[in-house]
């Protein structure tokens, strides 16, 4: 899967598109860039990204727009509440803030942390769904859903009988 990750870094290099591994992306303001794909690094976004970002343990502070999506994988997510996210928002193993529900456009999901929302001053009605699920919550899916996986791929041991013939 590391060889995967890395083949498609090197592959998305593409003009308008940013793929480093250990160097941050800074989108500053008033720059465009199409998708950001950063692993073991930060994307900082005050710019516009016009695809996606996916940030493989780092995190993601957007204070600009990014048209399509995010993904954090063991990272956390930070969301101004003058930045827009278009698309879904989704974090692995870290924990996602936003202040308005104005800034997420789709849906937003956290697994093995905490999302949360610093509400403004004036009332909000979520347009999408929210969700996140706790660390404790997320490892007993995780152990449940190994321990299901293990019963169908261990094959049952059968007790065999032993028969002694004395003569």
């Amino acid at each position: 899967m590391f060889l995967l990750l890395l083949a498609s870094t090197a592959l998305g290099q593409s003009p308008g598109n940013r793929a480093y591994f250990g160097e941050d992306i800074y989108v500053a303001s008033g720059q465009q860039v199409h998708n950001a794909t950063c692993v073991f690094c930060s994307v900082q976004v005050e710019g516009d990204l016009t695809g996606r970002v996916f940030v493989l343990f780092g995190s993601v502070n957007v204070t600009g727009r990014i048209e399509k999506g995010a993904t954090v994988i063991g990272g956390n997510a930070v969301i101004d509440s003058q930045a827009r996210i278009g698309g879904d928002t989704t974090v692995l193993g870290g924990n996602a803030v936003y202040e308005s529900d104005d800034s997420l456009g789709g849906s937003a999901y956290v697994l093995g942390g905490h999302l949360s929302h610093v509400p403004l001053a004036h009332g909000e009605a979520r347009a999408h769904p929210r969700l996140s699920l706790s660390p404790v919550l997320s490892s007993i899916l995780g152990v449940v859903a190994l321990i299901l996986l293990l019963a169908l791929i261990v094959p049952q041991v059968r007790r065999r009988t032993v028969v002694r013939q004395t003569s």
